[in-house]
């Protein structure tokens, strides 16, 4: 099925000012039932109201959480270097002293083994 163009353009703008629709959308409806039935025009102003609340302290939250999430990330990242550049001293020292080893070791001639 193919969609119109004016349709998927109003579609992308609905994405895109999706915070501005949640906003305005019921303040409309407000605006509307305050002449019908004034119980849901509170109703609808106190969603929206409510739920500008909530995303204002949820949003502080968030970026508390990520601020956290990024420094765990980065010493997570420090440890990882520090252990592989400690591993590569070790592997270095280690194999240094092997060949040292190595190199004293006296050869057994294959006489007397027999």
């Amino acid at each position: 099925m193919k969609i119109p163009r004016r349709v998927n353009a109003a579609l992308d703008w609905a994405a895109g000012n999706a915070r501005l629709i949640l906003i305005v959308l019921p303040l409309a409806v407000a605006a509307v039932a305050v002449l019908f039935v004034p119980a849901l025009a509170a109703f609808a102003v106190g969603v929206v109201v409510g739920g500008v609340v909530v995303h204002i302290q949820m949003r502080a939250r968030v970026a508390r959480l990520r601020a956290e999430a990024d420094e765990l990330l980065r010493e997570n990242g420090a440890l990882r270097h520090q252990k592989t550049v400690i591993a590569k001293e070790v592997a270095k020292e280690t194999a240094a002293t092997e060949s040292v080893l190595t190199q004293k070791l006296p050869s057994i001639p294959e006489e007397y083994g027999e």
